[in-house]
């Protein structure tokens, strides 16, 4: 019965504030697509893997690139990141960065004791931070074997590029939904606190003529 009655009081309260809590739904739900469509700027990750063969006689053909193993593999990570390398990923990719802006966009990560390159890019689209990646690891392939004369670089993972619009629509609906959910609860609320200072109110008012009319009576 109690559960009953303050269910029907919050009801009660809710429709006597309608307009200010389906004010503060919309205006919640509106600030934050507002904020996610044309002022945040998601960033999204994309990588690519290239594998570094050990130089040896079957894969070095001609000039043969002098130094340790070691220093081959950090020559590989500055070389992915060079302009040559960053040019040939902006010609095949068409994207609208100069080769300074893309720069500061990718990091060469090498796990310790490994032989793999990992490419990362950020990006504020999914699908164009996956295809800069691939075209990086590409254009590494084709810049070690025209300038080193070597043949020791292999793509072994791209980056995927599917479903990224969709799976952007559906983050978005999640992210309004919770918005609704919330300005809701904030509309209820305040319905709540207005409530509670207009009973203080009348509390108050009943306690000042409850007080001059005692005067009245003794006076």
């Amino acid at each position: 019965m109690g559960k009953q009655l303050i269910g029907h009081r919050l009801l009660s309260c809710i429709s006597r504030h309608f307009m200010l809590v389906a004010g503060t739904t919309v205006s919640t739900v509106f600030a934050v697509w507002l904020v996610s469509v044309f002022i945040y700027e998601p960033e999204y990750t994309a990588t690519s893997q290239v594998f570094v063969e050990p130089l040896t006689s079957e894969t070095v053909h001609g000039e043969a690139f002098a130094g340790s193993d070691y220093q081959t593999l950090e020559a590989y990570q500055v070389l992915a990141k060079s302009p040559a390398v960053l040019s040939q990923a902006l010609e095949h990719t068409g994207s609208i960065y100069s080769v300074a802006e893309l720069h500061d966009l990718i990091a060469i990560e090498r796990p310790e004791n490994s032989r793999v390159l990992n490419i990362v890019v950020s990006a504020s689209n999914e699908n164009e931070a996956a295809s800069i990646a691939n075209a990086i690891a590409f254009s590494l392939q084709e810049e070690v074997k025209h300038l080193l004369k070597v043949d020791n670089v292999s793509v072994i993972l791209k980056a995927g590029t599917s479903g990224s619009e969709l799976e952007e629509n559906h983050s978005l609906s999640l992210l309004l939904s919770f918005s609704a959910i919330a300005g809701l609860m904030a509309g209820v609320l305040l319905s709540l606190v207005f409530e509670l200072v207009a009973f203080v109110r009348r509390h108050a008012q009943f306690g000042r003529r409850k007080n001059a009319h005692l005067q009245t009576i003794f006076k």
